[in-house]
């Protein structure tokens, strides 16, 4: 395999396109809240993204098919079409993190796209309800945009992965960049943290998204928690009840 290979479906003649990232990050924020806004726009995949950066697993899915590891460009049309980049995984170095930044970078460059936004969750102890939605960006006139949505700018921070890296590296590509992160706990999926990304994304692209299946989601994951604690919860009274005489 290839360092880093792009296979697109079907070539694409797009129209001033905005390139959305969000990847797998803390509390998966940044992969709920892409796929989910992909999803519910409709958006259609039109390329696969390969690389021998990602661990060397594969993934069997519900009817038995297997397949690698991989990162997907899903493409809507609309005032600026757009382009939205999500991935099962992050890679796993720091070297294959930057590489797979900069060819997904030159790729959507090659597409006409002058500006990115990433998105992804911010960890934080004194979460809000709703979770508040921070921004950063490549220069103080292109803050200027995110304050005008209202979102306020991070203080002295570090963003770790793609979601960061792919921002950093927009100016020497001659692109606008934007990171947009969720205050999460990061302790388990938030979706919490992503619909409020998906409600910035709406604002800035002008599409709402259909959340029928983010919802399902939701309730699926609630579930899951709640079984989970309930077990934890009872484990702990079977081991306190065993010390009782």
């Amino acid at each position: 395999m290839k360092d880093v290979e792009i296979i697109t479906k079907t070539k694409k003649k797009l129209k001033n396109p905005i390139l959305i990232c969000g990847l797998p990050d803390s509390g998966f924020v940044g992969k709920i809240a892409s796929y989910h806004f992909a999803k519910g726009i409709g958006a259609e995949k039109f390329a696969d993204v390969y690389s021998s950066h990602l661990p060397a697993q594969t993934i069997v899915n519900e009817n038995g098919t297997i397949e690698p590891l991989k990162f997907e460009f899903y493409y809507k049309k609309g005032k600026n079409d757009l382009l939205i980049f999500t991935g099962d995984v992050q890679s796993e170095t720091p070297e294959g993190q930057f590489n797979v930044s900069r060819d997904v970078l030159k790729f959507v460059k090659n597409l006409g796209c002058k500006t990115i936004y990433a998105i992804g969750g911010l960890i934080t102890n004194n979460l809000s309800d709703p979770p508040k939605i921070y921004g950063a960006a490549i220069s103080e006139v292109l803050l200027k945009d995110l304050q005008e949505l209202g979102i306020e700018s991070m203080e002295e921070s570090n963003i770790i992965g793609m979601n960061g890296i792919l921002v950093s590296l927009a100016k020497n590509n001659g692109m606008k960049g934007f990171g947009i992160y969720g205050e999460t706990r990061g302790e388990f999926p938030d979706i919490n943290a992503a619909k409020e990304l998906i409600k910035v994304l709406t604002s800035i692209t002008g599409v709402k998204p259909n959340l029928r299946a983010l919802i399902k989601e939701e309730r699926r994951l609630k579930q899951l928690k709640s079984n989970l604690e309930s077990k934890i919860i009872d484990d702990s009274e079977k081991k306190v009840s065993g010390y009782i005489t």
